[in-house]
């Protein structure tokens, strides 16, 4: 890879990166303030695991839970919501003939919560991304970073920086939404949370 590429593609990761794990980590929150049980179960193995000390990337695989957690925070809420791809061949889909050059919207949002693939799909259950279970699915059921070779490049450094922030920021505190907000998801560039994500966040221990 060349430098003019290399300098491009670090951008595209940057500028790319920050609004979608801004908005990964709006809905782990949100999540977590209305799932207690949820937010005791990563508290539990945070507490465990780091003690009262920050946590490091070498303690990420000590953390299966957590990651769980954002795993299953992208199923429900992925911070892009849908993408396009363009057909390369003829292809016939669902009764619909295509050329190549056919643009196709792809929906993680849809395909993350279809019955056929998910068990209860509305269910916030980071128990899906239990060792073993993922192999159990089909392997396009979950695209949070889109799939096959246009696969989003900074997949594995969003789940890596997601896995820390949690980690960083649920060992110390515990979210609660502020009272009367009924969070609310509108489908923008990024799956925003409408008005944004009021809340009121407690100092742990």
């Amino acid at each position: 890879m060349g430098a003019s590429l290399l300098r491009d593609e670090s951008i595209t990761m940057f500028f790319a990166g920050h609004e979608t794990t801004a908005r990964t980590m709006t809905a782990t929150w949100a999540a977590l303030a209305a799932n207690q049980e949820v937010a005791a179960r990563l508290h539990e193995e945070l507490d465990s695991v780091l003690g009262d000390r920050e946590p490091t990337v070498d303690d990420l695989k000590r953390l299966p839970y957590t990651l769980q957690v954002v795993k299953e925070v992208l199923r429900l809420w992925p911070a892009a919501p849908f993408y396009v791809r363009d057909a390369v061949e003829p292809v016939d889909l669902l009764g619909t003939h295509l050329e190549p050059g056919t643009p196709v919207m792809l929906a993680p949002y849809w395909t993350h919560r279809h019955p056929d693939f998910w068990d209860h799909p509305e269910r916030f259950d980071p128990d899906r991304f239990a060792r073993g279970a993922e192999a159990a699915r089909h392997p396009q059921a979950y695209h949070p970073f889109a799939t096959g070779e246009r696969v989003c490049i900074g997949n594995h450094f969003s789940l890596l920086e997601s896995h820390l922030l949690v980690a960083t920021l649920g060992r110390r505190c515990s979210p609660r939404l502020a009272p009367g907000h009924r969070p609310a998801w509108a489908m923008e560039g990024t799956l925003s949370p409408v008005g944004g994500m009021p809340m009121l966040i407690e100092r742990r221990g």
